[in-house]
């Protein structure tokens, strides 16, 4: 299963709870969640497949959030990749996004590449504590970085 936080994340912001249409407001501004949500929203969809094998996509997006991989995946092992990516490559693609998905945290790229920017090494730091992390360069097609995690894994 491929989970993405955004994904998880816009499902519970069109729920009409209160806290959906908080995280939609968050979204839609560019703001980042809440820690506490995010974990809590990603262990309960981790936690209702088990005995799945789980590809966790936007996330940790803080040191906080990183440390919880412990509590999400209690037992399971882990597999970090770190995607290497200029600024620019980036852009093209939240633009491609953008265009194919309509999603309105998109045009808030500055902020958001702002705040990546600021926590990005304290995030790999603390997931260099008790695990490995993957760098893989990631400004190739998707299938050069798709046969490039797969060589990593040994799955080739």
């Amino acid at each position: 299963h491929i989970l993405t936080v955004s994904s998880l994340l816009k499902e519970k912001s069109s729920d009409g709870s209160i806290l959906g249409n908080k995280i939609k407001q968050k979204m839609d501004d560019g703001d980042l969640i809440e820690d506490s949500i995010v974990i809590s929203v990603l262990k309960e969809k981790a936690n209702s497949l088990e005995n799945e094998q789980i590809l966790v996509d936007g996330f940790p997006r803080s040191s906080i959030q990183a440390d919880s991989l412990s509590v999400i995946f209690y037992n399971k092992k882990l597999n970090i990749f770190n995607f290497i990516v200029t600024d620019e490559e980036l852009l093209v693609r939240i633009k491609k996004r953008s265009q194919e998905e309509s999603r309105a945290d998109d045009s808030v790229f500055d902020k958001r590449l702002s705040i990546y920017k600021k926590t990005h090494d304290e995030i790999i730091e603390s997931l260099s504590k008790n695990n490995e992390v993957i760098n893989i360069d990631a400004n190739d097609e998707i299938e050069s970085i798709s046969r490039k995690i797969i060589e990593k894994l040994g799955l080739n």
